[in-house]
């Protein structure tokens, strides 16, 4: 199932656009703008992964020196 923006169509429809036409158009933009999104979040889950991997490595940085000054 596609979503369309409404918004695109009726502007496409009211510049005199086929109603078939303006309907593959509205579809494909928010075919784009999922896309997009999708895109953000997953540079945003590499960043994340990425952070997690330095505090883990970073927390075992600090239990080694603790042990290590407790012996």
């Amino acid at each position: 199932m596609s979503k369309m923006i409404a918004e695109v169509y009726e502007a496409l429809r009211a510049a005199g656009a086929p109603d078939e036409k303006a309907k593959e158009a509205a579809k494909v933009m928010a075919e784009l703008g999922q896309e997009e999104r999708l895109a953000r979040i997953e540079s945003d889950t590499k960043l994340i992964k990425w952070m997690m991997g330095v505090l883990v490595t970073m927390n075992i940085g600090i239990i080694l020196m603790l042990i290590k000054a407790l012996s």
